[in-house]
């Protein structure tokens, strides 16, 4: 897999990308999503869809609002880039935890994250993320509402 600087450079700066995503939604901080997605970008949640960024920031902040705290990990990640376009991708484990829970207050997810991106003049960005659930474990009625 040889590369050249440029590419790497590039696949580098889209880790960054997708770890600073899972640090700015635990930490809170979903008005940094405006400079990781495009306006219009797509974001397809085990829920449902959003179709622009201002629903995208208030379908995360939703649906982690009613958590005492939550660690997004990220690993295994890749990127296929083509000019100004890439497809991306990571694994992910995530963490939550809302104190005070009859049945436990400790819910455990993992899953894939599926990228694609535009390379702005201000770096990447994304402009599509899928989200596939692969596994869990813990009381669900941390994460989901309705459980």
């Amino acid at each position: 897999m040889a590369a050249n600087n440029g590419e790497i450079i590039d696949k580098q700066h889209i880790q960054e990308l997708q770890n600073y995503y899972s640090y700015s939604i635990d930490s809170g901080q979903y008005d940094q999503l405006d400079a990781m997605f495009t306006p219009d970008a797509t974001y397809h949640f085990v829920t449902g869809s959003t179709d622009n960024i201002e629903s995208l920031k208030n379908t995360i902040r939703d649906a982690l609002s009613t958590l005492t705290t939550s660690q997004h990990i990220n690993g295994n990640q890749w990127a296929d880039i083509d000019g100004d376009l890439a497809k991306a991708g990571c694994y992910f484990t995530v963490h939550m935890y809302k104190e005070g829970l009859a049945n436990g207050e400790h819910f455990e997810m993992g899953g894939r994250y599926d990228d694609e991106l535009v390379r702005h003049s201000d770096g990447w960005r994304f402009s599509k993320r899928t989200i596939t659930i692969l596994w869990s474990e813990g009381n669900p009625k941390v994460r989901w509402r309705d459980s």
